[in-house]
């Protein structure tokens, strides 16, 4: 597949099952807070030290946003950029593991629970010593962070406001356990948008809501599209749009030829990205445009 600067990677479909190396979360993950009063220059939080990030501010509402295999916090800027220019006060988490995930993929995979465990602390943290309210918070990532997410969610005790998982990875993840990648269990709502499924993503519906755009397999605008990474990172450039936009307006069906061929119950319909609403359950599609805005409403 191809990273967010277009080199191609190989990805090693095997399980690794060596014992891995020793890892130290608060070396390998970089939380990277923004606000409205320092939206482009990050204030690091750092577990344990209450002087860190003094712009955190409980009272907002938090995102922790996680990026995928071989990228960085930068894959995912326009998720961050949006919120902060959304006209409302959000603390806006990067989760930055970008050393550890520049590894090989199985090794990569292997660690995202050391990842998602190490955030899991990071938000107990932030709850005790901040008074983070967790019923205000989404977890959301792409990829494997879309699996990052879901095992944080779980060590929470799947308290956290929303998780949700742009294009979850698929490879290496259809025989691990449930608490161990993105599952509907993990948040009080789970969403998941699925623009790669069967490549790079997975196919199958992973949460409480899940939105299929375009049929959630290949999206227009990606025609040659030979490894898949183009429609796999739509996702996370429409949830970006949607934190600004209204108009993701799905539809609750049983396929997309369901839906293009208009057999779906037009009173089910819902926004997908941010906001969806907490009350839907089920298979949500849609349709979008093959450019930036995407949205058709």
């Amino acid at each position: 597949m191809e990273d967010g600067e277009g080199k191609l990677h190989l990805i090693d479909a095997v399980e690794y099952d060596e014992p891995l190396p020793r890892w130290d979360g608060a070396k390998e993950v970089t939380l990277k807070l923004y606000t409205q009063s320092n939206p482009s220059s990050a204030q690091n939080i750092v577990v344990g030290d209450d002087s860190s990030a003094r712009n955190f501010n409980p009272n907002n509402p938090t995102r922790f946003v996680i990026h995928g295999w071989v990228s960085s916090a930068t894959t995912l800027r326009d998720i961050r950029r949006a919120y902060i220019n959304s006209g409302k006060q959000y603390n806006v988490v990067m989760v930055d593991w970008s050393g550890t995930a520049a590894s090989l993929y199985n090794i990569a995979k292997a660690r995202t629970v050391s990842v998602g465990e190490y955030l899991a602390k990071a938000i107990k943290y932030l709850q005790s010593s901040r008074g983070l309210n967790l019923n205000d918070v989404y977890i959301i990532g792409h990829s494997l962070g879309a699996h990052i997410a879901g095992i944080a969610g779980d060590r929470l005790g799947n308290a956290a406001a929303q998780v949700v998982g742009m294009d979850p990875a698929l490879p290496l993840f259809l025989t691990t356990s449930k608490s161990d990648k993105l599952d509907p269990s993990d948040a009080k709502f789970v969403q998941v948008i699925h623009t790669n499924g069967g490549g790079l993503g997975y196919q199958t519906s992973l949460g409480t809501a899940d939105f299929f755009p375009n049929g959630g397999t290949t999206q227009p605008g990606c025609a040659l599209d030979l490894t898949g990474t183009c429609s796999h990172n739509r996702s996370y450039a429409l949830y970006a749009e949607s934190v600004t936009s209204s108009r993701f307006v799905s539809k609750r069906c049983s396929s997309y030829s369901s839906y293009t061929l208009g057999l779906c119950n037009l009173r089910e319909s819902q926004n997908m990205g941010e906001p969806a609403s907490h009350s839907s359950s089920g298979d949500y599609y849609l349709s979008t445009r093959a450019l930036s805005p995407y949205a058709q409403g």
